[in-house]
């Protein structure tokens, strides 16, 4: 198996090369901070890039007994994908997927207590809809790029504020952050009102 920090050094400098989006080093470090402490079972990813990202998740993730499964819309990505995971014998418990996300996420039977979604900007109202009722109750949501990337997310502060859901806007980098919100009892039943 190659060498964690080598492996994750030559992932950094393949999307810094190549002009790939990823999350940056703070931002990982964030996020790892957070499965650490949620001591997350079951995370699902929407987007995976070159996956950078999940390498950095999978260093909380395989201290405890989890799964991740991570959507790519991208061929190419996918086909990365797959190789960094045979890189690095994770085939048992990391499940990539090539699909639409918007099609796939209301197929998916299981339920999570971690997600993660940095997909199309312009989109993310419907990923955030979509996964919500997959999960689980005190479950993490967290959007990517919610300030840098505001104006092209069709209004999904002002999405989660009219379904009264709580969130927190967090800034992680000089010009970005992130939008995190926990599955709340409350919450849940202001959305089943809601569809009555």
């Amino acid at each position: 198996m190659m060498n964690r920090e080598e492996y994750i050094k030559n992932l950094r400098q393949f999307w810094i090369d190549n002009e790939v989006p990823n999350i940056s080093d703070t931002n990982a470090k964030f996020l790892r901070d957070l499965i650490k402490i949620k001591q997350v079972k079951n995370m699902l990813e929407i987007w995976s890039a070159n996956w950078f990202s999940a390498i950095q998740f999978w260093l909380e993730l395989e201290k405890t007994w989890w799964k991740l499964t991570t959507i790519e819309f991208s061929e190419p990505s996918y086909t990365q994908v797959i190789e960094n995971i045979k890189a690095v014998w994770l085939e048992k418990v990391i499940f990539p997927v090539n699909w639409n996300a918007l099609f796939l996420i209301p197929e998916l039977k299981e339920t999570y207590d971690f997600v993660f979604i940095d997909g199309m900007k312009r989109r993310t109202k419907d990923f955030f809809d979509l996964v919500y009722d997959k999960v689980e109750m005190w479950g993490i949501i967290i959007v990517d790029d919610v300030i840098k990337f505001k104006d092209k997310m069709n209004w999904f502060e002002e999405y989660l504020q009219e379904n009264d859901i709580n969130y927190n806007v967090i800034p992680i980098d000089i010009d970005d952050g992130i939008v995190m919100v926990v599955k709340e009892e409350e919450t849940l039943k202001v959305r089943v009102e809601k569809d009555y």
